[in-house]
Order: structure tokens, then C-alpha cells, then sequence
């Protein structure tokens, strides 16, 4: 069960519908995420974005979810975070832009559509997104936070399948860059630490990989399924995930000293 996350769908072709409590599994990739949303939305799933956020964090939680390859977990999608689904076809406007997320190179493709307006005609639109989320951040402001309850389940990855413990399903990866011990970062986020594990953990042809990170920044304390995959420092030091998602070479630890803007 715990390889499950339950979301609300939003779309932006559908202003008024929301898609309560979808349950999915956290490991499947982005493009099979895309093609369960057809069924429910009717947007087929080369015509879509994705965008994830925590309604009670928006600021510090929203992500675009631009790589089909990479699964849910990948970008720490949690129970009760909202998918926000943009329907790519000729006749979307302005309405319809996410402003703030993290992907520059999508927003300078967007950036003519966004300057259509001025920003006061803009926010008199009552249903364009970016009214949305400042609703939702002040509406936030008067609720207390009852997410963290749920925090140490999202962090433990869980599986109904056997630990396979270092053994590998294929050998299509490059077994001297990926040795154990060797210095990496995480691509989203650029968390730094050391691989303990290279590994196949479900019953499939995919390459997890198991980081030691620098700090408690992860999604797992080395734990799957009770029992310990790799050794790491503690709770959100470990994380797992697709073999593609992290990048091994040349990454020390960041020197707090050397960060400008600290």
C-alpha cells in the first residue's frame, strides 16, 4: 500500500471539476502517470503537462514534472499533493500558465503568452491560476499544518515485491561510473551525498539507486520494506530512486561558507 499516493487532479480545461482522492503509484513513470490521467480526463498524454505542489506549501513544494522517464517518487509527490494538469493544444492562454515553477526553459517557450496582458488585466481574471494560488496560499495562513502525521509513511519506500539486495534484473547501465562509494548529486534539488546501492527493487527491468545524502533532504533513512537497503546517517538521509535521476562524478559537499548568499 505504501507504494501508493492518493492526489486530487486539477485541469486546466475543466476550471470548476476537481479529481478527489486518485490513487498512484509512486513508481510508475511520468508518461504511464500521463496515460491513467487520460482515462480520467480525456487529454491525451502527449498533450499535457504536470505540475505537482502541496496546497498547504505551495511556495516551496511545486514542481514541474518535465521528465517521463522519472516516476512520482523521484520528485517527492506525497499523499495529498495536488496534480495540476495543462492541456497542451493551440488554444490555451494565459489563463492557463503556472507562474513560479521551476523549469526556466518551459516558461522562455511560454513567455509570449504570458506578456499577452498586463498584469492588471491579468489579475482581473477571477479564474486565471495565478488568482488560484495566491487564494489558496491565504486561505493556508489561517489553517494549521495536519500534513506532518503522514511525513514518516511517505518517507519509508515500501514494496509487495521481494528486495532483490544488490543483484540486477539487466546490466543496461554503465557499472564503472555507478560503483558504490563514488561522490553524486541528485538532479532535482542538486542534493549531493554518496551511492550505497545500485539495484533492482521491483520485479521489473528498472535501476534503483540508494544515496547517502550530505544533509536530511531524501525520502528515506535506507529503509525498504522494514529492512535496511543501505546504511545512510538517519531519517531523510537516504534516498531511492530511478538510477536516472541522480548524476555521478566530481560532487563534494557544499561549503556553507563558500554560499554567497548565507
Amino acid at each position: 500500500m505504501n507504494d501508493y499516493v492518493q492526489v486530487d487532479f486539477l485541469h486546466s480545461m475543466f476550471k470548476n471539476k476537481t479529481w478527489k482522492e486518485i490513487k498512484l503509484n509512486k513508481f510508475d513513470s511520468i508518461k504511464n502517470i500521463k496515460k491513467k490521467i487520460y482515462t480520467h480526463t480525456g487529454t491525451l498524454y502527449d498533450n499535457m503537462n504536470l505540475y505537482a505542489y502541496d496546497e498547504n506549501d505551495i511556495d516551496n513544494t511545486q514542481v514541474f514534472l518535465s521528465n517521463d522517464e522519472y516516476c512520482l517518487n523521484d520528485y517527492n509527490v506525497k499523499d495529498n499533493y495536488i496534480i495540476y494538469i495543462q492541456e497542451k493544444n493551440k488554444t490555451y492562454n494565459s489563463d492557463d500558465i503556472i507562474y513560479d515553477i521551476d523549469d526556466e526553459q518551459k516558461l522562455q517557450k511560454l513567455a509570449h503568452l504570458k506578456y499577452t496582458m498586463n498584469d492588471e488585466e491579468y489579475d482581473k481574471r477571477p479564474d486565471n491560476i495565478r488568482n488560484f494560488l495566491k487564494k489558496l496560499r491565504e486561505k493556508n495562513k489561517t489553517q494549521t499544518n495536519l500534513s506532518n502525521q503522514q511525513e514518516e509513511n511517505n518517507n519509508k519506500i515500501i514494496s509487495h515485491d521481494p528486495i532483490c539486495s544488490s543483484s540486477i534484473f539487466n546490466n543496461s547501465y554503465d557499472q564503472e561510473l555507478y560503483q558504490i562509494g563514488k561522490r553524486c548529486r541528485i538532479k532535482l534539488g542538486d542534493r549531493r551525498g554518496i551511492l550505497k546501492f545500485v539495484g533492482n527493487i521491483k520485479n521489473n527491468n528498472d535501476i534503483y539507486v540508494g544515496v547517502d545524502l550530505d544533509e536530511p533532504l531524501g525520502n528515506s533513512d535506507g529503509m525498504y520494506k522494514k529492512k535496511k537497503l543501505f546504511e545512510c546517517k538517519g531519517d531523510k538521509y537516504g534516498y531511492i530512486g530511478n538510477i536516472n535521476s541522480i548524476e555521478v562524478g566530481d560532487f563534494p559537499p557544499f561549503d556553507i561558507m563558500n554560499l554567497e548568499e548565507f
